[in-house]
């Protein structure tokens, strides 16, 4: 009797273990599997982040170029290369399909690094609307410009051309005579929009600076909590 007890016993033991070996090596797969889609997430994050920091840096780049060409050409100093320079507006190009998905998906909720998943947050939802508001700004000033400009002087025509300032595409440039641009250069109201263009831009910039060190920041975030995910 006691041999039969002992022998279901064992066998109860067993099952027991073997149920629960079972409901670990499950629970095992799942996080697993729940980390590896978390180290996914991030390391397109961190794309996306590297991405935006190129460019954040073009548009610093050509926004101070502008700036300079602006002061230029306010200084007395006017050419159609010079008028073209300052006609542009350097728009958003934002890459937030990744921290989109993990928010559609829920991933978020699964890191332990949830301080590190507010700042990605607020990185997208503040930085973004900040500069977004500022891009807006410029590109309203510059149709502005552009449509003053066309009922003021004569232009004699519009075509496509490689502008190394802004990124060496194709922009849309015009040729205007030497004594229109004369006229403009002279003109109040003109010469009042390029001083707000400049004070725009200079915004502009402020805010892209701030972005770039919170997206420099964040990158050295994310390599880490990968690294400890390995």
């Amino acid at each position: 009797m006691k041999k039969l007890f002992l022998k279901y016993l064992f066998e109860f033991f067993v099952l027991v273990f073997g149920i629960t070996l079972s409901f670990y090596l499950q629970e095992y797969g799942e996080d697993l599997n729940s980390i590896q889609k978390q180290k996914e997430g991030l390391t397109r994050i961190l794309e996306d982040l590297t991405s935006d920091e190129a460019i954040f840096k073009l548009t610093l780049m050509s926004n101070e170029s502008q700036i300079k060409t602006t002061k230029q050409l306010l200084g007395g100093v006017i050419t159609a290369a010079i008028y073209n320079k300052t006609v542009p507006y350097f728009g958003t190009f934002f890459n937030d399909t990744s921290i989109k998905s993990l928010i559609a998906t829920g991933v978020v909720e699964n890191y332990h690094n949830q301080q590190m998943i507010t700042d990605i947050l607020k990185y997208y939802r503040n930085d973004y609307d900040f500069i977004t508001d500022q891009s807006s700004a410029d590109e309203v000033l510059c149709f502005k410009r552009i449509d003053y400009v066309a009922k003021t002087i004569q232009i004699d025509s519009v075509s496509d051309l490689v502008q190394t300032d802004f990124g060496g595409i194709k922009m849309p440039y015009f040729y205007i005579a030497q004594k229109e641009l004369d006229k403009l250069k002279k003109d109040s109201y003109f010469r009042g929009q390029l001083q707000n263009m400049i004070y725009v831009k200079s915004s502009y910039n402020t805010f892209v600076k701030e972005a770039i060190e919170t997206n420099q920041t964040l990158q050295q975030m994310i390599k880490e909590e990968i690294l400890l995910m390995n």
